[in-house]
């Protein structure tokens, strides 16, 4: 098959609403039989929302197993442009095999990976949007760890508003219930970081999970842990330290997760469709994981991302916090790539590629959320591509082998060349 890039000179956008013409829906997928599709996708309950036959209809409904916050949609929802027809892009399944592997298309990857939704933006417009397992653009996607990253921004408002001093400050400053716990005399930047030191098991949160959701308050909670190692020492991606960061903006805000986002980004963005994020028993959202949304509201995200924090020429998040959450600083080696993972560094809640694997060294982040949820962000070119998914193999969502990785970074360099 020929090496062909993106053709993108026939192009042309309209900002009419989405014709069936412009998205594709598909009723089956990889392994859609083992996904219970003969059965129309069957809904699941608590206990089995995550197995097999059950994970297309639990991954697209969680929220309606769990309690919720809703962030409304926006008043007048901003539009994306939309390109008439697909760009036509081929890829190589494993980034390390470039020379030797197969090249595919697009139609190829949609049929050897479970993804329920795909879409791919450049800017304001859109130029892939796919959905698979019958889902639609109705469906509000659960985010996984995605959250994490909406944690950071947040914190970084909170900054920007004046409610948190600065990262250097320990997390008891704000949590009066974390007094003198490790968590509380962790640094903000530590906890951002996923480098507390904090002995918290990402494994097996169980324990911090049943306290929260029996009515036990979040700092009260994670004041039990104890440290293991100094802080700012040592990477753990850890779903304590993204906790012990909500419950920190939500104390120095004084306002819900859920209201503070959509002050702050989900109105100003344009969302077209509300979102939902799970709370505990007391009503404090989950803080690394259970939002959910639609697959466009998360192509805004992504957008809203690319452009550092800016929307439509007003600054959403602070540049400043931006360009700091998503660069790598070799003063922080335990998070370096190589370190926090096999290839992916980290920053402030959220994965950063090293300089090596993009075309010029650009800077280049991703949310990333198990079973293959990921939002990819290109900054320089304002590409952005987005990805909801049932995935069920061993594959670490980090491994340098995953074949979404390959396709994302297919499609910066074939976008460079044109």
């Amino acid at each position: 098959m020929r090496r062909t890039g993106l053709v993108l000179a026939a192009l042309w956008v309209s900002l009419l609403p989405p014709s069936a013409k412009a998205q594709t829906f598909e009723t089956g997928g990889p392994d859609a039989a083992a996904y219970g599709q003969a059965e129309g996708y069957p809904a699941g309950t608590w206990d089995n929302w995550y197995e097999k036959p059950h994970m297309v209809w639990g991954f697209s409904h969680y929220d309606s197993l769990v309690k919720t916050h809703t962030l409304p949609a926006a008043a007048k929802p901003w539009a994306f442009r939309r390109a008439a027809a697909e760009p036509e892009l081929h890829y190589v399944p494993d980034i390390l095999h470039l020379k030797d592997g197969p090249v595919l298309g697009l139609a190829d990857y949609m049929a050897r990976v479970p993804a329920t939704g795909l879409l791919i933006l450049k800017d304001d417009t859109i130029l892939v949007e796919r959905y698979q397992y019958g889902r639609t653009d109705k469906d509000r996607f659960t985010s996984q760890s995605m959250a994490k990253t909406l944690v950071g921004l947040l914190l970084g408002a909170a900054i920007a508003d004046g409610r948190v001093k600065g990262i250097a400050d320990p997390a008891e400053a704000y949590v009066p219930t974390l007094k003198g716990s490790a968590y509380g005399q962790t640094p903000l930047k530590a906890l951002l970081q996923m480098s507390s030191g904090v002995a918290f098991e990402d494994a097996e949160p169980h324990s911090l999970f049943q306290d929260i959701h029996g009515g036990v308050d979040e700092g009260t909670a994670l004041a039990k842990y104890r440290r293991a190692t100094p802080a700012g020492g040592h990477f753990q991606y850890s779903c304590g330290d993204s906790e012990a960061l909500a419950t920190v903006v939500r104390h120095a805000t004084g306002r819900s997760l859920s209201d503070y986002l959509a002050t702050k980004v989900w109105q100003p963005m344009g969302a077209e469709a509300e979102a939902r994020w799970e709370v505990d028993a007391s009503g404090q959202e989950i803080g690394c994981s259970g939002f959910n949304a639609t697959l466009r509201d998360y192509g805004r995200l992504g957008r809203l991302l690319a452009h550092d924090g800016a929307w439509e020429g007003k600054q959403l998040i602070p540049k400043d916090w931006m360009l700091a959450a998503t660069a790598l600083d070799p003063a922080d080696a335990q998070v370096a790539p190589g370190t926090a993972s096999h290839l992916y560094g980290y920053g402030y809640q959220v994965w950063v590629l090293p300089p090596k694997v993009s075309p010029d060294g650009r800077r280049l982040f991703a949310l990333l959320g198990a079973e293959g949820q990921y939002i990819f962000v290109d900054p320089k070119t304002k590409l952005v591509m987005v990805q909801t998914s049932v995935k069920t193999d061993n594959l670490p969502l980090t491994s340098p082998h995953s074949e979404t990785l390959a396709l994302w970074l297919a499609v910066i360099r074939e976008w460079d060349k044109e």
